[in-house]
């Protein structure tokens, strides 16, 4: 994939200091050092995309300097240090700040033996012209970083226009207001993010209704330039997705309550859901060291069997709406040729980072389809620690439905593998999950479906990636995905594909 350029982080970077760090810092020193911290990524970014040129230039005037400060010397009798090395062209801002640097002591050397050996010029002439070169040397010296403090920073790139604002409470608060049936007696009285996450933002909100009573309620948005424009990736389709799993009564969930769609003001959809009580017990990128009690993995196991159990006429509804319902006539088999089929147009119709590893990932997947002629089931895609909700030892909810697909249980298994073996015995955890109701699972074809799942994450990756390099989203948390998510998943795919 497309490697992300220096500027293209540090721009994104000064952003995040000025619009998220600085707005926090509530000392004078930390004011004082975020301010300082600010000035650096400036100029950092000035060295990245506007400096090199002129600091070419600034190297090419030291050349013909020390030339004229040997000429003189030579001229004069007076010795001065052998010529060093000259470094070939170059171009890049640091190749050229070392020529700047070995130059600059090349000069001061040749300027000070002849300021120190100035009595033996020879005569009045000579003496004015060692002035002058002194003096060319201190406006040399002085030209650049000078010049380099005002040389003003390239427009970021321009971002398409967004329909509104972001997300506030007052916006919030006059959604609810139009679908409540307390109408404008609701009040939203709190409105917080919750940190986290990498495909929609999240808030924790607190509305009063008309009778004073007070409820909590998780908000889920997308973001203006969303990663996936496909399934449950898209708020909408998440939302009609969980109200028809919630009917069906299988698992501890949030119940979706309203769905805001192109609402006035705000840029990008959202829908608010109630809250469920518990805490997640790991992030993503803290999992697989965390501690996680057994008897939460082993919930897990018993949790994801029920899902793998519903019957797709539950959701019935939302195939024919928002998905394919050939589904529901299709062995698994067939379910994974029609999907990756629909990856591959995707990613070469939606203008994605060019990705030589995608290509060869959706090659093999397509020539790898494990023969399974049992019926597809509702998989959730990303039932990890990261996304339960945990109480007095029981899982209470199940977040985060954006990676659901109609596929094989084995995707769901293979996807929490890596961070489940760290905690229980894999083979223990299956047996658990079979004796829990779920499938007989097929533990060799494994390898092909986390490969499946990773190959999902990294098109949608690449697209989150590219609206970073493009300047469409300046949120610093896309550089995890590019630096630390993407190569993963890569490195577990690529893995799957070597064992066959």
């Amino acid at each position: 994939m497309k490697i992300t350029e220096t500027a293209d982080y540090l721009r994104v970077a000064q952003h995040t200091l000025e619009t998220k760090i600085a707005p926090e810092m509530t000392s004078s020193d930390g004011q004082a050092a975020a301010a300082i911290l600010g000035r650096v990524l400036a100029e950092l970014r000035r060295r990245e995309e506007v400096s090199a040129p002129p600091l070419a230039a600034s190297v090419a005037v030291a050349r013909q300097l020390a030339e004229k400060l040997r000429a003189l010397a030579a001229d004069n009798g007076i010795a001065v240090p052998p010529l060093s090395a000259r470094a070939g062209e170059a171009s890049d801002f640091s190749s050229l700040a070392r020529q700047h640097a070995a130059l600059t002591e090349e000069i001061e050397a040749l300027s000070s033996a002849l300021a120190n050996g100035r009595e033996k010029l020879r005569d009045e002439g000579a003496q004015n012209r060692l002035s002058a070169l002194l003096l060319e040397v201190g406006q040399w010296d002085e030209a650049f970083p000078s010049a380099q403090r005002t040389i003003a920073l390239p427009a970021a790139p321009e971002a398409p226009p967004l329909p509104g604002a972001p997300l506030t409470q007052d916006l919030l608060q006059a959604f609810l207001r139009s679908v409540h049936p307390d109408g404008d007696k609701v009040e939203v009285v709190e409105f917080k993010p919750i940190p986290g996450g990498f495909g929609k933002q999240t808030s924790r909100a607190t509305y009063r209704d008309g009778s004073g009573t007070e409820h909590l309620v998780i908000v889920r948005k997308s973001d203006p330039t969303p990663m996936a424009h496909k399934g449950a990736f898209l708020v909408d389709y998440e939302f009609h997705l969980l109200r028809d799993v919630y009917k069906a009564g299988i698992l501890p969930m949030a119940e979706p309550l309203w769905l805001a769609k192109d609402f006035p003001g705000v840029d990008a959809d959202f829908y608010v859901m109630s809250a469920l009580p518990g805490a997640v017990p790991s992030s993503f990128l803290g999992a697989a060291s965390a501690t996680i009690p057994e008897e939460i993995i082993l919930d897990m196991a018993e949790k994801m069997a029920k899902l793998h159990q519903m019957e797709l006429s539950h959701l019935t509804g939302y195939l024919n709406a928002y998905d394919n319902p050939a589904v529901l006539n299709e062995t698994i088999e067939g379910c994974y040729r029609r999907l990756i089929a629909e990856w591959k147009d995707y990613y070469e119709q939606n203008n994605h980072l060019p990705s030589p590893f995608v290509v060869y990932l959706l090659d093999w997947l397509s020539q790898n389809v494990p023969t399974n002629h049992a019926s597809p089931v509702l998989v959730h895609g990303d039932f990890n620690v990261h996304n339960v909700l945990v109480d007095n030892g029981r899982i209470t909810g199940v977040l985060d439905w954006e990676c659901s697909n109609i596929g094989a249980p084995e995707q769901d298994l293979a996807y929490i593998r890596p961070i489940i073996s760290q905690h229980i015995d894999w083979d223990r955890f299956i047996d658990h999950y079979e004796a829990s109701g779920g499938r007989k699972i097929d533990r060799g074809a494994m390898d092909f479906y986390m490969a499946f799942a990773a190959m999902r994450l990294c098109v949608i990756f690449n697209k989150g990636v590219k609206n970073l390099q493009d300047g469409v989203n300046d949120d610093i948390r896309y550089g995890i995905i590019d630096l630390d998510l993407t190569p993963e998943f890569m490195k577990q795919a690529l893995a799957c594909t070597l064992s066959k």
